[in-house]
C-alpha cells in the first residue's frame, strides 16, 4: 500500500498536470468569449525576440537528444532529436520572417513556419512513441548520422527559400502587401498583417510575371500563403492535434505507472503544445489570445528542459536519463504481453515460498535490462522477461519444509532443490507459446565450468538466454534477504559476480549487469516497486 506521503505527492503531481491541461484552455475561452479583454498588441520586435527564445530552448533539447542519439542504439531517441531539431529550425524562420523586423514586408512564411514547425515536431514525437521492428531499426540506426545531416540540410534550405522570398519584393506583390497592410492588428477572413490567414484574394494578387527569379519567388510565396491560410492551415492543425494527442496519451500512461521528473515534464510539455496549436488556429492575430500560443510553446520547452535537468541530477548521466525514459516504455510493452497464465503460475510459486516474493519480477526485469544492454531485439527481451517470470515455477513441487528450512540443506534436500529447473521445464514445455523460454528456464543454473545443474552443460553449450538469466538470478539472490543470511550490498554482490566471471558466469553478461546496475538499475527499481505494492495488497472477496 502507498503511504500517506506518497499519495499526497501523487495527488499534488496530478493537480499540476491537470492545471497545465485546463488552465490555458480556460484562459483562451475567457479571452475569445470577451469575458476578459483581448486587445491587440502589435509589437513585431518583441515577437521576434520571444520566438527566437522559444527556438533556442528547442535547440537545447535538440542538442541533448542528438548527443544521446549518438550514444544509444534506439531509433526512438533519433526521432526525439529530429522532433526538437525540426521545431527549433522552422520556428526560427517564423521569427526571422516577422514583418517589420528583418523581413521588410508582410509575407506568408511567418504563419506557414509556425504551422510547419508544430507539424514536423508532432510527426517526429509520434514516431518516437512507437516500437520499431528490429530489422528496420538497425537499418535506420546505421544511417542515423546521414539522417541528421540530411534533416539539417533540408531545414536550412527551407529557411533560405523562406527568407529569400520574405526579403524580396517581386513585381506586383505590393498589391497583396498593400491590401494586407490595411488589416494591421485585425483578423480578416481573407488576409491579415501576420500572413497567417491569407485567403484566395491575396494569393491571386501575387504577380505571375517578371524575371525567372521573381517567378519562382512568387511561386514559393503563393505556397506559403496557402500553408498559412485555409483550408490547408486547418487541415495541418487537425493533423498536429491528432498526433500530439497520441503522444500525450503515451506519456500519460507512462506517468500513471512511473512518475518521474522527465516523464512528467514531457507529458506537460505535450499538453502545452496541444493548446498552443489550438490558440494558433483560432486566436486573432496580434491579440493577447494569439500571443498566448507563443507563451505556451515557451512553457512547453522550458518544462521539458527543467525535467531533463532534474532527472539528470537523479541519474547522474545523460545516457541514464534518456535510457530511463525509453526503458519504462520497453518494460511496459513487455508487461502488456505478460499473460494471465504466467501471472497465475508465478502467484502460485510466491504463495508457496514467501522468501521469493518479488524475486521472479526482479530477475525478469534484470534479464531484460541485461539483454537490452547487449543489444538484443525486442522479441528476445520479451522472451527473457517472461522466462524470468517462470524460471522458478518448478519450486511448486518442492516440499515446504525444504523451501523454508532456516539452516543449511542436507545433500538429499539440495538434490531436490536442484530438480526445480527440470520441473519448471516439464510444466511449460506443453505450452507451445512458451517454447522459446525453455533454454533460460531449464539451464539458468548451468555454469561455464560445467559445475552447474541439471545437465552439467559447460561453455558455449549454455544458450545466451540461460547465461543472462544466471547472472540476473545470482545477483538478485545475493542482494535478497534469506532465512539463513543477510542480503549483500550491491557492491558486495557485484564483487562476487566479478570473481565468478569467466569461470562460472559469462563475463560479458556480468559486465552488462554492472552497467545496468550503475546507470539504469534505479530506473528498474522504480519499475518494480509498483508491482510489489500491488502484490502486497490483500485480495478482495
Amino acid at each position: 500500500m502507498r503511504s500517506t506521503g506518497q499519495l499526497y505527492r501523487l495527488m499534488r503531481s496530478h493537480w499540476r498536470v491537470g492545471l497545465a491541461g485546463a488552465g490555458p484552455l480556460a484562459m483562451l475561452g475567457l479571452l475569445l468569449g470577451h469575458v476578459l479583454p483581448d486587445p491587440a498588441w502589435q509589437v513585431p520586435v518583441f515577437h521576434f525576440y520571444l520566438v527566437s527564445l522559444v527556438s533556442f530552448l528547442a535547440l537545447l533539447l535538440a542538442l541533448v537528444m542528438t548527443a544521446a542519439a549518438s550514444q544509444i542504439d534506439n531509433v526512438r531517441v533519433l526521432f526525439l532529436a529530429l522532433a526538437f531539431l525540426g521545431i527549433s529550425s522552422i520556428f526560427l524562420v517564423h521569427a526571422l520572417a516577422t514583418p517589420g523586423v528583418l523581413a521588410p514586408r508582410v509575407n506568408g512564411w511567418v504563419g506557414a513556419s509556425a504551422r510547419l514547425s508544430l507539424l514536423v515536431g508532432a510527426v517526429m514525437l509520434a514516431l518516437s512513441t512507437l516500437e520499431t521492428r528490429p530489422i528496420i531499426q538497425r537499418r535506420i540506426l546505421r544511417r542515423r548520422g546521414w539522417i541528421i545531416v540530411a534533416a539539417l540540410v533540408l531545414f536550412a534550405l527551407y529557411g533560405l527559400v523562406a527568407l529569400a522570398s520574405a526579403q524580396g519584393a517581386p513585381a506586383g506583390s505590393s498589391n497583396a502587401s498593400t491590401a494586407v497592410a490595411g488589416h494591421v492588428g485585425g483578423h480578416s477572413p481573407a488576409y491579415d498583417s501576420y500572413g497567417q490567414a491569407y485567403g484566395p484574394i491575396a494569393s491571386e494578387d501575387v504577380a505571375r510575371s517578371g524575371p525567372s527569379t521573381a517567378r519562382w519567388m512568387d511561386a514559393f510565396e503563393r505556397l506559403s500563403l496557402k500553408l498559412a491560410g485555409e483550408p490547408a492551415g486547418g487541415l495541418l492543425g487537425g493533423v498536429v492535434l491528432a498526433l500530439l494527442g497520441v503522444v500525450a496519451v503515451h506519456y500519460w500512461r507512462a506517468y500513471r505507472r512511473w512518475d518521474s521528473p522527465l516523464i512528467r515534464s514531457m507529458l506537460v510539455a505535450t499538453i502545452l503544445l496541444l493548446q498552443a496549436q489550438v490558440s494558433m488556429a483560432i486566436a486573432p492575430v496580434w491579440h493577447v489570445s494569439w500571443w498566448g500560443y507563443h507563451v505556451l510553446m515557451l512553457g512547453a520547452f522550458l518544462t521539458a528542459l527543467v525535467g531533463l535537468v532534474w532527472e539528470y541530477g537523479e541519474r547522474g548521466s545523460l545516457r541514464g536519463v534518456v535510457e530511463g525514459l525509453l526503458l519504462r516504455d520497453t518494460i511496459e510493452h513487455l508487461q502488456r504481453e505478460y499473460t494471465e497464465v504466467i501471472a497465475a503460475l508465478c502467484s502460485a510459486v510466491e504463495a508457496k515460498d514467501v522468501y521469493t516474493r518479488g524475486h521472479s519480477t526482479r530477475v525478469a526485469t534484470l534479464a531484460a535490462l541485461i539483454g537490452q544492454e547487449l543489444g538484443l531485439p525486442l522479441e528476445r527481451l520479451r522472451i527473457l522477461y517472461q522466462a524470468g517470470m517462470l524460471h522458478d515455477i518448478g519450486k511448486i513441487g518442492i516440499p515446504d519444509a525444504v523451501l523454508h528450512k532456516p539452516a543449511q540443506l542436507t545433500g538429499e534436500e539440495f538434490a531436490l532443490i536442484k530438480q526445480h529447473p527440470v520441473r519448471s521445464h516439464e510444466i511449460i514445455r506443453h505450452v507451445r507459446s512458451f517454447a522459446p523460454m525453455v533454454p533460460a528456464v531449464r539451464w539458468h543454473h548451468e555454469r561455464l565450468d560445467g559445475s552447474g545443474y541439471p545437465d552439467g552443460l559447460a561453455g558455449d553449450e549454455i544458450p545466451l538466454d540461460a547465461r543472462i538469466m544466471a547472472v540476473a538470478d545470482v545477483f538478485d539472490a545475493l542482494t535478497s534477504l534469506r532465512p539463513y543470511r543477510r542480503p549483500l550490498t550491491v557492491e558486495e554482490a557485484l564483487g562476487v559476480l566479478d570473481e565468478e566471471a569467466g569461470t562460472r558466469l559469462d563475463p560479458e553478461c556480468v559486465r552488462a549487469l554492472r552497467r545496468v546496475v550503475e546507470v539504469r538499475w534505479p530506473v528498474g527499481a522504480e519499475i518494480i516497486s509498483p508491482l510489489l505494492e500491488l502484490e502486497s495488497q490483500p485480495a478482495t472477496a
